[in-house]
């Protein structure tokens, strides 16, 4: 994509003046201390890379760039290092540019404003909490990926007292020294519904889990990006927004998860192949992505072709999220889908599934005849891939099913290599108990 491409995406609002050289971390990704996030370079992605890293963002991503902008056509290994929300399922979308791999991020007032009350709540805490409860737990999205920085209010409409904390890195929020009595929890999170839960029940002494999991919020037409230059001639982007919805009812039936609305529209116009205008996506794209196996079942007695690619090569064996379970990737196969097909990155369903932490679908493919030595375009693996994300039961699965843990890619690196680089040292140790070598790592050009 061209820079004028990319600059015409994108609108500026007001500027973000935190430089990426005073930042820590490495080309690909720096943290940011301002927002508290970690900022990606889109120089070292391609446009399937940046829609991945969307889909596994928690709605709030902040990227940067050079000028001029020219994202390279091959994909490059990128490090998972928590199994966090992927904020919507219409973030899976095929029409997602570059535009839209910017505009999610948090407001950061209320960014900070999180962090002073977490603060000022632990000191709190080293005070005696005798005749008090406590209530904690983890906010998940409809995945059980944990979500970070949610908004979280708790309210005793007896006595109108409010309390306010936010979801740590791991997901967990925690209020102590709470007076027993009658409480409503309140979830707020960018990009899901807000949640409330009445009448909890707090007694003295007593130390409540209470778990919620957030459905995602309907999808907004609105775009704000906000962006500024950094003394290096780096740009960083921030800001809100969401991505388009389909307008043709079977597709947009699919990507709200709506079994009985694509029933419908299959029989209004019973065409299942048919690919919106506005998305680019198919209904069993969304279908397999969203995990809907009584839905992807519907489609394929519909006759859907299991092979059809999308405008960068992928079928839907090559879409497959952490939703998916071994059964639906077995209905494809046995639809019809072939598992040793290749996108125009190279990259086989094997390959692009080594990258989830779904061994189950995994194992599907190597069982189907994936081929477990296959390499992209740049000559990764999927081994390299899962190594890189420091997914360590894929990485097991593909070494038991004959993976080459000593194959290079065309910059010569291995699957070794991508560990030890990537701080992955269960993964690195994996790999030389089954033979890998250290190579010396290859020259920069």
């Amino acid at each position: 994509m061209s820079t004028k491409g990319f600059s015409s995406q994108i609108t500026i609002a007001s500027p973000c003046n935190t430089p990426w050289d005073s930042m820590l971390g490495n080309d690909r990704v720096r943290f940011c201390r301002h927002c508290q996030l970690s900022v990606h370079n889109l120089d070292f992605a391609s446009r399937k890379q940046i829609r991945r890293l969307i889909a596994r963002s928690n709605g709030r991503l902040c990227v940067s760039y050079s000028e001029p902008v020219s994202p390279r056509e091959t994909p490059v290994l990128h490090k998972i290092k928590r199994r966090t929300s992927k904020i919507a399922a219409s973030a899976f979308s095929a029409t997602l540019g570059l535009s839209t791999a910017v505009i999610a991020g948090p407001n950061l007032k209320q960014s900070e404003h999180s962090h002073v009350v977490v603060a000022a709540a632990h000191v709190i805490d080293q005070f005696s909490d005798v005749g008090t409860g406590t209530l904690r737990g983890f906010i998940l999205d409809p995945n059980g990926a944990v979500i970070t920085g949610a908004g979280v209010s708790l309210i005793n409409p007896e006595t109108n007292v409010q309390r306010y904390s936010a979801t740590s890195g791991d997901g967990q929020y925690r209020f102590g020294l709470l007076e027993p009595g009658s409480y409503t929890l309140k979830i707020e999170a960018q990009g899901f519904e807000t949640r409330e839960v009445p009448n909890i029940t707090v007694r003295s002494d007593d130390d409540n889990r209470i778990d919620q999991t957030l459905s995602i919020a309907p999808i907004k037409a609105e775009v704000t990006v906000e962006a500024a230059e950094s003394d290096s001639g780096r740009t960083i982007v921030s800001g809100a927004g969401a991505v388009t919805k389909p307008s043709d009812p079977l597709v947009k039936a699919a990507m709200e998860d709506d079994l009985e609305a694509l029933n419908a529209a299959l029989v209004a116009r019973p065409d299942p192949n048919v690919r919106d205008k506005d998305t680019q996506s198919t209904a069993l794209e969304y279908a397999v992505r969203n995990g809907n196996r009584e839905m992807v079942q519907a489609l394929l007695w519909a006759k859907v072709d299991v092979n059809a690619r999308d405008r960068e090569g992928q079928t839907v064996l090559m879409m497959l999220s952490e939703k998916v379970t071994s059964e639906i990737v077995w209905d494809l196969i046995n639809a019809g889908a072939k598992v040793n097909l290749l996108d125009n990155d190279g990259d086989s369903a094997l390959i692009a599934t080594a990258e989830l932490n779904n061994v189950d679908a995994l194992k599907a493919l190597l069982d189907a005849g994936a081929k477990v030595n296959a390499h992209n375009n740049d000559g990764k693996t999927a081994l390299m891939m899962a190594a890189s994300s420091g997914l360590v039961n894929n990485v097991r699965t593909l070494i038991l099913a004959g993976a080459d843990v000593n194959a290079r890619d065309k910059e010569g690196k291995t699957a070794l290599t991508y560990a030890v680089s990537n701080d992955e040292p269960a993964v690195a140790r994996l790999l030389k108990a089954n033979g890998a070598i250290e190579f010396p790592e290859p020259e920069k050009q």
